[in-house]
């Protein structure tokens, strides 16, 4: 205990550390006592009221899975403020591995923020909730970039979302920004239905633009054509992006033009750093004058 009192520079609260501690373990045995344990372990079966009950009392601490905003797994943000940024308690039961699906909406009864990692709280005490027993009133507002913007007010988009909730909530689109005010429950609904109708495709070639005779093209070209035989290099990124943004990526290899047809699927900002990243790649390939033969193992070049 001295020595990680004095590691920790905490010598001058030693005396509070050790009897905080021993309490801590007699607690500790105390609730591992099979009588405890058994009580832990009852269920009433009237979990929906007990919900709603909390929901009365927290309603600022409903959270909703970030996938659901289309943005990274395994993290929640606070409905009210999606600028607060939580974890699942480590021991909840609600926790999923990290190729399934979370928990969508969840209500919490404890917030801890730790002194480490400040930026993002941990949640526990939560209970997986249904958005129809949400009927708090609140106010959501969302930024879009320019194209998102467009292309909900193209083909109707917007106004065929509007239509299905004409007096349940107020709606408005303008100057890059979506509000939203209402009951939370039909907000939350509305705001999900925008954000799927934000969904777009974009198909290219990963295509060597460089003018003919310079080392760039003669790279480029022998490179992507050793590319177009390893599409599998891209599975880091595809897993990366569906993982933290919710965007789907498939590479297909196209011997045949030698290089490789891609297809993006997300919101169009996303789409478009996805791009930018693809031609960042292609930048790199151009300047690469040593790449892994995929046929042989060996490294070829200069």
């Amino acid at each position: 205990m001295d020595r990680i009192c004095e590691v920790a520079n905490l010598t001058k609260i030693r005396h509070i550390i050790g009897p905080a501690l021993r309490r801590y373990s007699n607690l500790e045995k105390s609730f591992n006592i099979s009588d405890y344990r058994v009580q832990a372990h009852k269920q009433s079966d009237q979990w929906e009221s007990i919900a709603k009950a909390l929901l009365a009392g927290y309603s600022d601490n409903v959270f909703v899975s970030m996938r659901e905003l289309q943005e990274k797994n395994l993290l929640f943000a606070r409905y009210k403020d999606t600028e607060d940024i939580a974890v699942l308690d480590i021991k909840s039961t609600l926790t999923r591995p990290i190729k399934q699906e979370p928990v969508p909406l969840v209500v919490a009864r404890d917030v801890f923020y730790s002194t480490a990692v400040r930026s993002r709280a941990i949640i526990s005490f939560v209970g997986e909730i249904k958005l129809d027993w949400m009927n708090h009133s609140i106010k959501r507002e969302f930024r879009l970039t320019a194209e998102e913007e467009t292309y909900l007010n193209s083909n109707n988009r917007y106004g065929n979302v509007r239509q299905l909730y004409p007096n349940n909530i107020q709606m408005l689109l303008s100057n890059k920004t979506l509000k939203l005010t209402g009951r939370s429950d039909v907000v939350l609904n509305a705001e999900l239905q925008l954000r799927k109708e934000m969904i777009t495709e974009l198909t290219f070639k990963l295509e060597n633009h460089y003018s003919a005779n310079t080392t760039e093209y003669k790279n480029l070209a022998d490179n992507l054509e050793k590319v177009s035989k390893m599409p599998n290099i891209f599975h880091p990124m595809i897993w990366r992006w569906e993982t933290e943004k919710q965007v789907k990526i498939t590479v297909d290899n196209n011997t045949s033009a030698k290089t490789c047809d891609i297809k993006v699927v997300g919101r169009p900002s996303e789409i478009a750093k996805v791009k930018q990243e693809f031609d960042s790649f292609l930048s790199w390939l151009s300047n690469c004058a040593v790449l892994r033969d995929p046929d042989s193992g060996k490294k070829i070049g200069i």
